[in-house]
């Protein structure tokens, strides 16, 4: 039983330190993941 529940304290302290590590690091909105100089991202324009 101790196991049992070593395992799933283990589980929960690695899914809250990767929900913060995502929140905060590697997640970015779209206009910051693919702004380069040569793009210019506008909402309003689209397809006629």
């Amino acid at each position: 039983m101790k196991a049992f529940i070593s395992g799933v304290v283990a589980a929960v302290a690695i899914a809250a330190v990767a929900a913060l590590v995502l929140e905060t690091e590697v997640q970015r909105s779209a206009d910051a993941a693919f702004q380069t100089q040569g793009v210019r991202l506008s909402p309003t324009t689209q397809p006629e």
